[in-house]
């Protein structure tokens, strides 16, 4: 899968997960969505269900075509980083969207 326009490769034992497992993704960061994405991949080779994908922080610089991933949960989305000024702009992820 891809990341940051490289290409990384991911392996999981098959002992490490059961079959049909229900698994639930978290990452910290996701721009397009790639890593996510590599691991729904992965798991898919286990006939795991992904239950859901939760992100802490989403880039707000890619926009929503050349997302990869659609379905998952942001608590916060980072809109602009000035490193001249030291500045950076933040928003509320999707998940506060249901709730207002």
């Amino acid at each position: 899968f891809f990341s940051s326009r490289r290409r990384h490769t991911r392996s999981l034992s098959r002992r490490a997960m059961r079959e049909k497992s229900r698994v639930l993704i978290v990452d910290d960061f996701m721009k397009a969505g790639g890593t996510i994405q590599g691991m729904v991949d992965l798991l898919a080779e286990f006939d795991a269900e992904v239950a859901g994908v939760g992100v802490l922080v989403e880039s707000g610089e890619v926009e929503n075509e050349e997302r990869l991933l659609h379905d998952y949960i942001s608590l916060a989305n980072l809109t602009a980083v000035d490193s001249r000024s030291k500045q950076i702009t933040v928003k509320l992820g999707n998940y506060f969207d249901e709730l207002t």
